[in-house]
């Protein structure tokens, strides 16, 4: 069996860095520009400049450059953790990720040519350790929300971290020249467990990257793009499920149809600019005054429409009411002109036999019927079609 020597082992080290750096980064940053991503590039590359420094030190006796490259190993593992964090949306602070990379240059320059040389590099597993053990936490952290994307890179970088505070437990019990240190925890082990761990986070970040781009673009398709409002397909689709689950469970459910007054004049006189204004206006009015359970999408043009789930027909007008309030705030138009306003159409689900097609076509009429009475109003309309014709206001 041919044992490979240290020098050997970091070639092989950065070789493997560099190549994984150049994949990562035109495979999968390149396409995405995700922030975890990005930060994975900055860690891998810091790899790869830690081993070229431990190559110098140990080929050409450059003694500066083991505390150099020990900063930059941490530095590394202060990025793995920044990605993890970015990956569920929280703050990175860069400049905290300085802070213990100068510690590890720092403690194994002044311990090198000591007779406790070994505490520089003690120092080194605790904070790698530390830092790759927190990365692991922020991932754990996520088992709520996106646990079947980030599950295998959370139990790589526990494992890394577990082995090299395990490492870090060995060098300082056993010392470097024990046997069973260097069969648990010697060079060619530790550069193994290096390796494996940039290809399965390499891997990892891979998939996680591409399962939120694939998000990213379904979300994309079932929005509208001028609000971020459902468009109208996928508000049909989740209005249509929401509504048979609500008639199932005996949920009493609202529909309403929204229409911009007098829009043609607004885009005639101000402007389409000033119209796409009025239309993210009444969508942020929507959002505001929408409850959680409550469905609202672009349903075309300056119409949207409303699934006001465990509301009656009175409340869904309420509703209406307080979103044209909320819309007399929003101050898009210049000056002189009035705030906009919208009419309302509204039904419920009193005829539980009414599907969502239905509850639609009736509540336009009523929405119409606003429009002729004068506008910036809601007027409820029949539960159904060939219900009683006694209108409700």
């Amino acid at each position: 069996m041919v044992l490979l020597d240290r020098s050997t082992l970091m070639v092989v080290f950065a070789v493997t860095t560099l190549t994984m750096l150049v994949l990562f980064y035109f495979d999968t940053y390149r396409k995405s520009r995700a922030p975890f991503a990005g930060w994975w590039c900055i860690a891998v590359a810091s790899f790869f400049f830690a081993a070229v420094f431990y190559f110098l030190a140990e080929v050409q006796g450059v003694g500066w450059s083991g505390s150099a490259g020990n900063g930059v190993m941490v530095l590394g593992s202060g990025c793995v953790w920044a990605g993890t964090r970015s990956v569920a949306g929280r703050r990175v602070r860069p400049w905290l990720l300085g802070i213990p990379a100068l510690a590890a240059v720092a403690i194994d320059a002044a311990v090198r040519y000591t007779e406790h040389a070994r505490i520089g590099n003690i120092a080194l597993l605790a904070l790698m350790g530390t830092a790759v053990g927190l990365a692991s936490v922020e991932l754990w952290r996520e088992r709520a929300h996106s646990w079947h994307l980030v599950r295998s890179l959370a139990v790589a970088t526990a494992f890394c971290a577990a082995y090299y505070l395990s490492r870090m437990a060995g060098l300082a019990l056993l010392g470097p020249a024990d046997p069973l240190f260097q069969v648990l925890f010697g060079t060619g082990v530790t550069l193994l467990m290096a390796i494996v761990l940039l290809v399965v986070v390499s891997s990892s970040i891979t998939s996680l990257n591409y399962a939120r781009r694939t998000e990213d673009l379904q979300e994309l398709a079932s929005r509208d793009g001028l609000t971020g409002l459902l468009n109208r397909g996928e508000f049909m689709h989740q209005a249509q499920r929401r509504l048979r689950a609500n008639v199932a469970a005996g949920i009493s459910t609202a529909v309403v149809m929204a229409d911009l007054d007098r829009f043609k004049a607004v885009n005639d006189r101000f402007g389409h600019d000033a119209g796409d204004g009025v239309i993210r206006a009444f969508a942020d009015a929507c959002r505001s005054v929408a409850r959680s359970g409550d469905l609202v999408g672009r349903y075309g043009g300056e119409e949207f429409s409303l699934l006001l789930e465990g509301a009656d027909a009175e409340e869904g007008v309420r509703i209406a009411d307080r979103i044209n309030a909320a819309l007399a705030e929003y101050r898009v138009l210049p000056g002189g002109a009035g705030a906009p306003t919208a009419s309302f159409g509204v039904v419920d689900t009193r005829d539980r036999t009414a599907g969502l097609q239905r509850l639609l076509r009736e509540a336009d009429r009523a929405l119409y019927e606003a429009k002729a009475a004068g506008r910036n109003k809601a007027v409820i309309g029949f539960a159904a079609a060939g219900d009683a014709a006694e209108q409700r206001r």
